[in-house]
């Protein structure tokens, strides 16, 4: 409403340049007719190009997803939980945002759309599936555990199809949802609302409830009902969330194996140390920025929003001329991009060496790869 308000606005100032006597009622209806057509016309084509959208990929295994809230009574944070499932496994879908619509708009917040009155352009996520059987019987075996920081302004959702994938390879991932004020929205402990509130607390303040969050997620996620057994426990994150793993690495000793990162925002947090074994992937734009943390390698044709679902969100014709404005989506195929890094962090947590991923055609190592 309030783009279609600001539209009406500039076709009423077009009219009012013109002396009132030279403006009939049918040039006044024409001034007035074609912003709003032009309004009618963007609704009706972002409707249209998210049809089917977004794309959920295909994995080899079935993923089971289960929600769960982290921490004690007086401060928790909500995680979502994709874990390899028992073959066949069949079920009610989970939820791809967990709160539909309220999910929906606060990511559309983050980035002004529902400020302009635009959220419908994210709306189609509210009901997306996640591709997950609710609450799953568990596969056999025994996985590695992977607790996992989103980055400044997401969420525990919009990782999901990655996160996915990257469980379909055999490893459980717990993905938090933190309440340091830098997720696009949660529901706390009471029950209330948080919106984005990157000020809340100080940067410190920030970084230290993230790197909480993820140790009591460490201690916690192995005990949830209804999951695999867990072999081998490890941190990890996309942006902010790299600094939060890193941070919480080092406070939990012996109790973490390493971590593993995406595009870690290594300038966000002033005192770092590689205490585990570490390996990143980094996008075109972190690449050429020359960020390194432990083994590094760099996911060609891959833009920051390629270690999240961004690219599945709609249409590559959508998607790629948006990373002009906002690093989206990269030029690489965007399920490929996830497959290769799922099967990197997968190899990754069960000891191979970091020299062991160079044969993956996507990825191009940085460094001596030492992941100290």
């Amino acid at each position: 409403m309030a783009a279609l308000v600001a539209l009406l606005a500039l076709a009423c100032s077009a009219g009012a340049l013109q002396p009132p006597e030279l403006v009939s009622r049918a040039e006044a209806l024409r001034t007035l007719g074609l912003p709003v057509a032009g309004y009618a016309a963007f609704r009706t084509g972002a409707a249209l190009s998210v049809i089917n959208q977004p794309r959920v990929p295909e994995v080899d295994a079935p993923v089971g997803c289960r929600f769960a809230r982290i921490g004690d009574a007086g401060r928790s944070c909500r995680a979502k939980i994709f874990y390899p499932a028992a073959a066949g496994a069949t079920g009610a879908d989970a939820a791809y945002c967990a709160d539909g619509r309220a999910t929906s708009d606060g990511m559309a917040g983050l980035v002004g759309f529902r400020q302009l009155g635009l959220s419908f352009l994210l709306a189609h996520l509210a009901d997306a599936p996640s591709g997950c059987v609710l609450d799953a019987p568990p596969a056999a075996g025994k996985f590695p555990l992977l607790v996992y920081s989103h980055g400044f302004g997401g969420n525990m959702d919009m990782g999901s199809y990655f996160l996915r994938t990257v469980a379909s390879t055999g490893v459980v991932v717990a993905a938090l949802e933190h309440t340091d004020g830098t997720a696009s929205r949660t529901e706390l402990a009471d029950g209330s609302e948080l919106l984005f509130s990157p000020r809340m607390l100080t940067s410190g303040a920030q970084l230290q409830r993230r790197s909480d969050e993820l140790a009591a997620g460490v201690g916690a996620v192995p005990g949830v009902a209804g999951l695999p057994k867990i072999a081998g426990t490890f941190v990890g994150g996309h942006s902010y969330g790299g600094p939060s793993a890193l941070l919480a690495a080092e406070a939990l000793g012996n109790a973490c194996d390493g971590a593993v990162l995406h595009d870690p925002a290594l300038g966000m947090a002033s005192r770092l140390k590689l205490t585990k074994p570490t390996v990143s992937w980094t996008s075109d734009e972190y690449d050429r920025a020359g960020v390194r943390c432990g083994a590094t390698f760099h996911a060609k044709g891959a833009f920051h929003g390629n270690f999240v679902d961004a690219p599945l969100w709609a249409p590559p014709w959508v998607m790629r001329p948006l990373s002009s404005v906002i690093p989206a989506a990269g030029p690489a195929d965007p399920v490929a991009v996830h497959a290769a890094l799922a099967r990197g962090a997968a190899r990754f947590m069960r000891g191979e060496p970091a020299s062991a991923l160079i044969t993956e055609p996507l990825f191009e190592p940085r460094g001596d790869l030492k992941t100290t």
